[in-house]
């Protein structure tokens, strides 16, 4: 079986890491192999090609080119890689139309949110997007993220949960902060690019209620492809905060930095104010830290497969400094740390990738498994 992975690749995003890990796995598969065919914005802008809505129609057609000589075409998709959500600008229809084989996509957003009228815009337009009858399965990584596409009228998904993956280094968390020349501080993280659905602001308000020893790190930079300005928004108020000097902000990481800053935490936060699902949560789970967490639904569904998850009401700081709190207690922190580490044992990517061999069999013979949601 030949898979052609349309997808980001080789760029600072977390869709690139995500389909990175799972080619190796799926590579391993006797039967699989998989030609990537490197696409989207972020991937022209680091080819330094002109970008626009005629220009990407041309780059989109080259893409469907490269899979001509596959069984299956793979769509890592994300509303961004296609242009966005506005009205008739996202190409996704287009390039389904240039395409002559089975097609599956891994819907890694799912966006209902802004004011009523931008939601009722993001809604009709992503009824739209997953219409073409090429595409045989959608692949969501939650059933929270199946659910929102069933109720965008999408009948054909299937459940494919993400992996925990394999710690880069094995160092204790006293080891990571001496290199990190942290010793004795009691290290909080937030990791990731620093968006507006992170809702980062919570944490800089929590601070004022945690004891002195404690770093506020936010592990990440601006996501390259965001307009809204709240990097610079949240810089300034880090730059006018009482307690600054117990914030640190690492910009973007190379890979080693990140697991060494993750292998360094005592804590790590993610007062998400929305997602489908968190890729860099599975990353934290492979160095098995306990999380203080937004209670969304896809986060409660990590909770409950995990057990390693505290959650707390959006945007209460109140509550996330008392659970980090409880969190600073060793024994309680140990509870949780186990929980993450018999979690990240079952949740491999070889599993997962087993799940990906499955359904491209099922498309491939015209059948469905059991499990797709109709």
């Amino acid at each position: 079986m030949q898979v052609a992975m349309v997808t980001s690749w080789r760029v600072r995003c977390g869709i690139a890491r995500y389909t990175a890990e799972l080619v190796a796995a799926l590579q391993h598969l006797p039967e699989c192999k998989v030609a990537v065919v490197p696409a989207g914005v972020q991937v022209w802008m680091e080819q330094r090609r002109p970008l626009g809505w005629w220009r990407e129609r041309t780059y989109w057609k080259e893409v469907a080119e490269a899979t001509k000589d596959t069984d299956l075409v793979h769509i890592q998709f994300a509303p961004h890689f296609f242009g966005g959500l506005k009205p008739f600008r996202n190409l996704l229809p287009f390039f389904l139309k240039q395409l002559d084989k089975p097609t599956v996509v891994t819907v890694h957003e799912v966006d209902t949110t802004g004011s009523p009228l931008v939601r009722f815009v993001k809604v009709w337009v992503q009824k739209r997007l997953f219409r073409s009858k090429r595409i045989s399965s959608l692949i969501a990584l939650s059933s929270f993220a199946a659910e929102q596409l069933k109720g965008l009228g999408h009948e054909k998904v299937t459940v494919i949960p993400m992996w925990v993956p394999k710690p880069e280094i094995s160092l204790s968390p006293e080891e990571a902060k001496q290199k990190l020349g942290l010793t004795g501080r009691f290290v909080v993280t937030a990791f990731g690019f620093i968006v507006p659905r992170r809702g980062y602001e919570t944490l800089l308000e929590a601070l004022s209620l945690l004891p002195e020893e404690t770093l506020l790190v936010f592990a990440g930079g601006p996501h390259p492809l965001d307009r809204t300005g709240y990097y610079a928004k949240l810089m300034s108020l880090i730059s006018e905060h009482p307690f600054r000097c117990r914030i640190h902000v690492t910009g973007y990481l190379p890979e080693q930095d990140v697991d060494l800053w993750l292998a360094a935490s005592d804590v790590v936060v993610a007062p998400f104010r929305y997602l489908s699902g968190s890729a860099s949560l599975m990353r934290v789970l492979a160095y098995c830290k306990p999380i203080v967490a937004s209670d969304l639904p896809p986060l409660r569904e990590l909770a409950e497969q995990s057990g390693a998850l505290v959650l707390v009401p959006v945007g209460n700081a109140s509550a996330f400094a008392e659970a980090i709190l409880r969190l600073k207690h060793p024994e309680e922190r140990k509870r949780y740390e186990l929980a993450a580490k018999n979690f990240a044992e079952l949740q491999t990517v070889q599993k997962v990738a087993l799940m990906h061999f499955q359904l491209y069999e099922s498309v491939l013979q015209d059948s469905f498994p059991a499990d797709v949601l109709s």
